[in-house]
């Protein structure tokens, strides 16, 4: 593409790019939005605009597998625009904020009014993240039939299910709405996504309904559902799940991360396959 007029050129810096396999002292040319060429050396009198990248890494547009982004709706939401202007995050799925009965305002004002890509998985409960918790506490929310017909006229951005399965969501209800989140998942042929926290219900009776494909998002928490024992040892029927498939996720949130929860899983040699923000209006200034 020699003689080729740039809009912007990211010079010296480290670039690292999993999708060609690719590490090392990079330019990157970019012509209308799009990466048109990457090489060393390219020629900086071809570029509009110059960004000195060195002692810095150059990555692709990240992707969060863990956020919420319903601002202004629901308890949790932040908005991904201002985040993503200073993270790198180019590309948000959004776990469970919405509900039937909130998606389309979510697509509205928040998917369709973003410049950062906005994804989500659909929570069973129709009233979503509307409150702190609670969600799962009446069963006349966690409804099967609704939850279909909104994955099937927006396919194009839900991605999964989510159930946040808890003391405090479910409010009682053991896994029935896990259950229920388990049987629409299947209907309509997309993952699972858990949230694990405060027992009941116990993670072994959670643990039942997840199959491969599926996310078991905070999977280094430290409260009484984490993934290891009194020992520190990871649960059998843990290991037997991550080996057949779950995706175990991080999650990191505000109290969802334990570090002896994580150093045990990395001495199982079971590190958590997908390190996500959680990113939500307690997380986004503090520990996440």
């Amino acid at each position: 593409m020699t003689g080729v007029n740039y809009d912007l050129l990211i010079r010296g810096g480290e670039l690292i790019d999993p999708t060609s396999n690719r590490r090392g002292t990079f330019d990157v040319a970019v012509v209308n939005g799009v990466v048109a060429e990457v090489a060393p050396d390219l020629p900086a009198e071809n570029a509009a605009e110059v960004v000195d990248a060195q002692g810095q890494y150059v990555t692709p547009g990240l992707i969060d597998l863990h956020t919420h982004c319903y601002w202004g709706a629901t308890y949790w939401g932040v908005e991904a625009d201002p985040v993503a202007a200073r993270s790198g995050v180019t590309t948000w799925l959004d776990v469970g904020s919405a509900g039937a009965f909130s998606f389309p305002g979510f697509r509205r004002y928040a998917v369709e009014a973003s410049r950062a890509r906005l994804f989500a998985l659909l929570n069973i409960s129709t009233i979503g993240l509307i409150a702190r918790t609670g969600e799962l506490g009446n069963l006349d929310y966690c409804d099967e039939e609704i939850g279909a017909v909104v994955v099937e006229a927006n396919r194009d951005v839900i991605l999964g299910i989510k159930a946040r399965v808890d003391r405090d969501t479910t409010r009682g209800n053991g896994v029935e709405p896990l259950r229920r989140a388990r049987s629409l998942a299947e209907r309509v042929g997309l993952p699972l996504m858990v949230h694990i926290g405060l027992a009941p219900p116990e993670l072994s009776d959670i643990a039942a309904f997840l199959r491969p494909g599926d996310i078991l998002t905070h999977c280094c928490t430290g409260q009484p559902n984490r993934l290891i024992d009194s020992e520190s040892v990871v649960h059998p029927f843990m290991r037997t799940l991550w080996e057949q498939g779950v995706i175990l996720d991080l999650g990191h949130g505000t109290g969802s991360f334990s570090y002896t929860s994580a150093e045990a899983m990395l001495a199982a040699g079971m590190p958590p396959d997908v390190i996500s923000s959680d990113i939500h209006q307690l997380a986004v200034l503090g520990p996440m």
